[in-house]
Formats: structure tokens, C-alpha cells, sequence
């Protein structure tokens, strides 16, 4: 299968997922539990939007416990995206993939002070290869970053492949958290 087909697939079985409040706390606290997490200060994580685990409440527990969040800015005009950080949830709205936003994009975090990157994504296989929506932005980010910077990626049981197609520019995430289990892959950046 290639990577347009992949997501067509995976995306339908994830959109037919049941009970997935369960499932998202479950993975919180397989999250919250992980060493990684536990000594992180600063994270990048996304804002999960249609079938995708739905991080708010993640975000609203990270926030309580101090940790400093910054959240993905798509700028669209120039095809990057940029992290900044938020304090809280008002201000948000949805772009126009009704992905959640800040509104005010001023405060955009230096990536050298991210300590963990949680991203999202449609397909994942355990060498950490991911199939993504297409437009490349985390690729992109990800590029930028020191590759000493950990990446997680959540997604559910049904979103792990036994082996997804890669190219040179796709960059592998060092863990994926699922409700059955946690992951650890090949890094390669």
C-alpha cells in the first residue's frame, strides 16, 4: 500500500473506534508514567482534532502539574509551523482543518528548549517509521530540532502497521504509546 492509501485505511478504522475516552485515558497514563515524560519540563505536543486522541485533557493536566506546553501554529503562507507557548486553553480556534490554534502567536518557544515532542500521525510500524496527514510540517520541525530531543508519538492499537514506506525526508519517532503498549523504535533522525 502506499502512504495515500494507508491513511484512506487507517483513518476509516480509527473513525470506527469505540469507547475512545477510555482509550485516551488509558494512554495519558501510560504517557504520564514514562520516565521521559516524568522529566520533561518543557513539551510540544498537538492538539488532536476528528478521530485523533484527544490531548486536551492532556493538556489541562500537564498545565496543573507546572509543565511549561507549547502547541503547534501552522503558517500556512510559508508551509512551516512553529511551536508556541500557551498557559492556557481560551483563546484557541480552529484552523482551517479544524485543528486548534492560538490565537495570539507571539510567544514562539526557541525549539532548543523543547524537552519532548508528542506529535501525532496516522500509521506507525516499530522501527518508528509514521505516515503522516501529507503536508510535512512535522518532518519539517522535526529537521530543525536537535535530534537529542525525544519524540513520542500516541496513537491507537489499530494504527500500528507491521511496515510503512519511508523516504529520505521522513523523520522516526523514538516511541509510540498506545492503550496496550509502549513502543520503543529504531531512532534514526
Amino acid at each position: 500500500m502506499n502512504k495515500k492509501e494507508i491513511r484512506r485505511e487507517v483513518i476509516a478504522k480509527r473513525d470506527l473506534l469505540k469507547n475512545k475516552s477510555e482509550l485516551d485515558k488509558v494512554i495519558e497514563e501510560r504517557l504520564r508514567n514514562n520516565k521521559i515524560y516524568k522529566n520533561s519540563k518543557n513539551i510540544f505536543i498537538y492538539l488532536g482534532f476528528g478521530s485523533e486522541i484527544n490531548t486536551i485533557k492532556y493538556v489541562e493536566d500537564f498545565l496543573y502539574e507546572g509543565k511549561k506546553i507549547i502547541i503547534p501554529y501552522t503558517d500556512m503562507k510559508n508551509k512551516v509551523m512553529h511551536g508556541i507557548e500557551i498557559n492556557t486553553l481560551d483563546g484557541l480556534k480552529k484552523n482551517k482543518f479544524g485543528i486548534l490554534e492560538p490565537t495570539d502567536t507571539s510567544k514562539i518557544f526557541n525549539k532548543d528548549d523543547i524537552d519532548l515532542v508528542i506529535m501525532p500521525g496516522v500509521a506507525f510500524d516499530r522501527s518508528g517509521n509514521r505516515v503522516g496527514y501529507g503536508g510535512g510540517y512535522y518532518d519539517k520541525f522535526l529537521c530543525e530540532m536537535s535530534s537529542d530531543i525525544p519524540t513520542i508519538a500516541l496513537a491507537y492499537n489499530i494504527q500500528i502497521l507491521e511496515e510503512l514506506p519511508s523516504e529520505k525526508h521522513d523523520i522516526k519517532v523514538d516511541m509510540v504509546i498506545t492503550e496496550k503498549e509502549t513502543i520503543k523504535c529504531l531512532k534514526s533522525k
